[in-house]
């Protein structure tokens, strides 16, 4: 794992509410660590070197068919707050506005 680092939850904690961290392509961010993340309002930004390579898809894979990009695409590519719900394995999408939540395509 050379040239790779990690950010724990104490090094979430170490931050300021509602800062930054713009972390390396390779960073590992652990789970605990988005979870304080969110709760303190810590944004975990990669770096613009993290952008997937041509024909390369940013969602692991994921991309649906015809080359539309995928939801996860979409929503780093959008600045917002979302609500993400899973039901019986299938995951629905919804921007919050001042109106209320508003779904996400």
């Amino acid at each position: 794992m050379s040239g790779k680092r990690l950010v724990t939850e104490s090094d979430v904690r170490a931050l300021a509410r509602g800062a930054e961290l713009v972390v390396p392509p390779d960073t590992i961010v652990t789970p605990a660590a988005l979870d304080l993340a969110f709760e303190r309002g810590v944004r975990i930004v990669r770096s613009k070197s993290d952008a997937p390579k041509s024909g390369a898809c940013a969602c692991g894979g994921a991309c649906s068919a015809g080359g539309q990009p995928c939801a996860w695409s979409k929503l780093l590519g959008s600045d917002g707050t979302y609500v993400v719900v899973v039901k019986n394995g299938v995951a629905s999408i919804a921007r919050l506005t001042e109106q209320g939540p508003v779904p996400f395509s």
